[in-house]
């Protein structure tokens, strides 16, 4: 890649698709767990605290008051599994593009309802790392970009198998970079 070129990586469009196809099923196995976890957890909390809220002498307001504070944890999982069951993953098109000032990453919607999202980032190229790191244990191969700004480290990565360009291309790239 000459140094005025611009990468594009994108995702393989048949492993995209299969990596969606598997994301959905998995947050709706996820949501429809967290739904039933709510309704349990909430019948087992909330029948003991009627039953006991009945049998108090006087005045039962704090111990109702109490039993809906119990009550709401439940409520705030039922609440999330119907949140993440109504979610659909998508990966970006776009894996990442590497321009001769700067590299961009695409921002990624998380499957979880709890994860935070990961938002598009632009990072210099100066300045900026590649490592092809291989396939270990639980880890497919992936590309594992880098860079260091004001003593904290940033960390961004691809997965080796889902793009369309050969890895060493894009080490390649961003090592011409930094020793031109």
């Amino acid at each position: 890649m000459t140094p005025d070129a611009t990468l594009v990586v994108r995702y393989d469009e048949a492993g995209r698709v299969a990596v969606e196809q598997t994301l959905r099923r998995l947050v709706r196995k996820q949501g429809a767990a967290m739904v039933a976890l709510g309704i349990l957890w909430g019948l087992i909390t909330l029948v003991p605290l009627i039953a006991a809220s009945t049998a108090v002498e006087g005045n039962p307001l704090p111990f109702i008051l109490g039993s809906i504070l119990l009550v709401s944890i439940p409520v705030a999982i039922g609440a999330l599994g119907v949140r993440q069951l109504r979610r659909w993953p998508r990966l970006p098109k776009i894996a990442v593009t590497i321009t001769p000032w700067a590299v961009l990453f695409p921002a990624v919607v998380r499957p979880s309802v709890l994860a935070p999202r990961i938002r598009a980032e632009e990072w210099p190229r100066e300045g900026t790392s590649a490592t092809l790191i291989p396939a270990s244990g639980l880890h497919a191969a992936r590309i594992e970009f880098t860079r260091q700004d004001a003593g904290k480290r940033r960390k961004r990565s691809i997965a080796v198998g889902s793009i369309d360009v050969d890895p060493q291309v894009i080490v390649d790239a961003l090592r011409g970079s930094t020793s031109a």
